[in-house]
């Protein structure tokens, strides 16, 4: 069975709207998990009125992405789950049933990574192409990879739980970075599928300038902290570091610059005590994955 996760945040119209896309799916056995992180609109009350066979949940207290997809994957009862963020539209009416194949056809991988479109069903959505490979090439490629995008994506359900879920002090942003280091460390596949498409309308919610002045610099520190080697962290940490510096000055954000790093050292100290760097061999793989050696 699949069990769809979808995580909500004050984007009733959209939820609604996805809703009707997966319940309009065919030849599956599914489940379907609306998760609201505190909405203040009446989101709640929409779904449960007009989807009286979704599953609501609802979290006490706003969490952020992280914390309310594991909320809906510990919820979830099926053996294969696919997350859809609130802010898309699935096309096709086979989507799920393909994914059940696609597990059937390769034991081996753990995770799907879904081609993401615009609207018009026929550009790439490319701000959120973070895979190893170029989208020019790579798009209608079917490759293995080091990445997928929380729009929208399918794992094995033992496989997330293995891996530890996604990781909740990240809040947003790189969180899907960090679960899919962990997958692959745990000897998982994750494999991009370019017929499996869902149409991403970017929400303007998503586009909150705090995921790139402090999100974005604070996370990259815990990303490389959590799971990087000693030289490696260093490696990564400091360009980075220098550029979101460098950037904050352009664009007048120096305040938010220094609240995230304040943040990292905060929470550092307790992310040090969960630390678990990947091993040799992931990391040889990711490289070779960033120079297309990896079929």
């Amino acid at each position: 069975m699949i069990s769809v996760v979808i995580p909500s945040y004050n984007r009733r119209d959209c939820v609604l709207d996805l809703l009707r896309d997966v319940f309009a799916q065919q030849d599956v056995d599914m489940e379907v998990i609306v998760v609201d992180d505190c909405s203040p609109d009446n989101s709640v009350d929409a779904f449960r009125s007009e989807f009286p066979q979704a599953k609501i949940f609802v979290n006490e207290k706003n969490g952020g992405p992280a914390v309310t997809r594991n909320r809906g994957i510990r919820e979830a009862k099926g053996d294969i789950i696919v997350g859809f963020d609130s802010d898309v539209t699935i096309p096709d009416p086979l989507l799920l049933s393909k994914v059940v194949a696609r597990f059937s056809e390769h034991p081996q991988v753990d995770g799907l990574a879904f081609r993401l479109l615009k609207p018009d069903g026929k550009s790439e959505d490319t701000p959120r192409w973070w895979h190893p490979v170029p989208i020019k090439d790579y798009a209608d490629k079917e490759f293995y990879t080091s990445y997928f995008s929380g729009t929208a994506y399918a794992f094995r359900h033992e496989a997330l739980v293995k891996a530890g879920m996604y990781p909740e002090i990240l809040y947003m942003h790189y969180e899907e970075v960090e679960l899919a280091y962990r997958i692959l460390d745990g000897g998982g596949e994750i494999l991009h599928c370019p017929d499996l498409v869902a149409l991403h309308h970017a929400n303007e919610v998503s586009r909150r300038s705090e995921v790139t002045v402090f999100y974005k610099p604070r996370n990259q520190i815990l990303l490389a902290a959590a799971c990087l080697p000693g030289a490696k962290a260093v490696q990564y940490i400091l360009p980075r570091v220098c550029y979101q510096f460098a950037k904050a000055c352009r664009g007048g954000h120096m305040k938010d610059f220094f609240r995230a790093m304040r943040s990292a050292r905060t929470l550092l100290p307790a992310l040090l005590k969960n630390r678990k760097p990947l091993k040799f061999e992931t990391l040889q793989r990711i490289g070779e994955m960033k120079h297309g050696l990896v079929p």
